[in-house]
């Protein structure tokens, strides 16, 4: 079992765990800032540019299921004029764009529904079916021999480039001419530049 925090728009190593071997989702686990809960990376014409999800401040702890979207600022929009701008001149973008919009244009009061249903849909664009992907039903301290924990692993503070079991294959990227190859961004990085071929690019 590989054991994976929840993410936004996760980076494509978290998507080669969730295709390839049985995965839980730490959803009872303390919100901590700077992760991937409410953040994710892409490549941009101004170089990698994150881009974060607002959310209400807690009185207290808070695990990360009840965390709360702050919806009084439009950043809905500013993150999809984000991706466009980005991605526009990607090989499918027009191709992917109306369903990953949706996600952007409807208000949403958890941020645990937008990212699993943005990775389900994601999944599902990938033509992937019947993953072994369950969701944590408590915190569990005591991982079992065999088993990987990666919930520390992908946060802002890592270098979340180089994660076990994973080559960094190097892929088209729009603007790689300008800043090089830049691994390990946002899902949606592969899926604009690769399409349905982000498939064999995920496979062990």
């Amino acid at each position: 079992m590989i054991y994976l925090p929840l993410c936004y728009a996760a980076p494509t190593a978290y998507y080669y765990y969730l295709i390839n071997f049985p995965c839980q989702i730490e959803i009872f686990a303390n919100y901590q800032r700077q992760t991937l809960a409410n953040r994710c990376y892409i490549a941009s014409s101004n170089g990698i540019e994150a881009l974060a999800v607002p959310v209400e401040k807690p009185n207290g702890k808070q695990i990360i299921k009840d965390v709360k979207i702050f919806n009084a600022t439009n950043w809905q929009m500013l993150h999809w004029r984000a991706i466009e701008s980005a991605y526009s001149s990607s090989a499918f973008f027009e191709y992917y764009k109306d369903e990953i919009f949706k996600f952007y244009s409807q208000k949403y009061t958890f941020l645990i529904d937008f990212n699993l249903g943005l990775q389900n849909k994601i999944l599902e664009m990938l033509n992937y079916k019947n993953l072994n992907i369950l969701l944590s039903e408590y915190y569990n301290k005591n991982i079992e021999t065999g088993d990987l924990d990666l919930r520390g692993r992908f946060s802002a503070k890592n270098n979340f480039s180089e994660i076990e079991n994973i080559t960094q294959k190097p892929y088209y990227q729009v603007f790689m001419h300008k800043y090089g190859f830049k691994p390990n961004l946002s899902i949606l990085d592969l899926l604009f530049n690769l399409g349905n071929e982000a498939r064999i690019y995920l496979q062990a």
